[in-house]
């Protein structure tokens, strides 16, 4: 995508909650639950890098928490489907590769790339829509190339030499009951999950969140 092009696609993110930094907050927490549920190390002491960071809102919520964090987005000029990742081997913990992949026509160069600068044990956690219940409004987005569903998304991460590759629904900051669940996929399509925080308020659709996107973890 050209990088005028991009730099308007970034500037008309959705703001689910205040502010994008609230509701970065919020994926933040999401994501040390689906650590925790994994029996994994939370965030706060790992070395990451925020892969595709776009507006650099996830970015900057780790920065203010004084995790070691670096960022690189295609608005930089770099191509994921050609170029190389300008880092070092082994010199991440984590990767967060949030709604990138499902922008390229062809992941494997990217996810070879980031096995590459993963240390051993490493984790990359990808964040896209499930295109099993995202089939209705996938294709509104003009820049989204390839869809995924947990099936594929799980056998093209394992092409490219990364094991354990759980997926889940991607609900933020609710219970870790919805991942434990028979047919949780369809359940979290379905239900209208209610923020507590707005639980006296009247609450439009697209705050109702029924979750059409998935997240995965991989290890090296």
């Amino acid at each position: 995508m050209e990088n005028k092009k991009l730099n308007e696609y970034l500037e008309n993110y959705t703001t689910y909650f205040a502010n994008r930094n609230e509701d970065n907050e919020r994926i933040y927490n999401t994501i040390n639950k689906l650590l925790k549920f994994n029996n994994k190390e939370p965030l706060l002491n790992k070395k990451i890098l925020d892969l595709g960071s776009g507006d650099k809102a996830f970015y900057n919520v780790c920065l203010n928490k004084g995790i070691d964090i670096s960022e690189i987005d295609g608005s930089t000029g770099i191509d994921f489907e050609k170029d190389l990742l300008p880092y070092k081997d082994e010199c991440f913990e984590v990767v967060m590769f949030t709604a990138i992949i499902e922008h390229l026509w062809n992941a494997n160069l990217v996810l070879s790339e980031i096995n590459r600068i993963l240390k051993k044990n490493g984790l990359v956690i990808i964040i896209t829509p499930n295109i099993t219940y995202a089939i209705k409004n996938f294709y509104n987005d003009p820049t989204h190339l390839h869809p995924y569903n947990p099936i594929s998304l799980s056998k093209i991460l394992e092409m490219n030499r990364f094991k354990e590759n759980k997926v889940y629904p991607w609900l933020v900051n609710k219970s870790i009951n919805y991942w434990k669940i028979p047919f949780k996929f369809f359940i979290a399509s379905i239900i209208p999950f209610r923020n507590h925080t707005f639980k006296k308020l009247p609450i439009p659709n697209f705050l109702r969140g029924k979750s059409t996107s998935m997240i995965s973890i991989s290890q090296k």
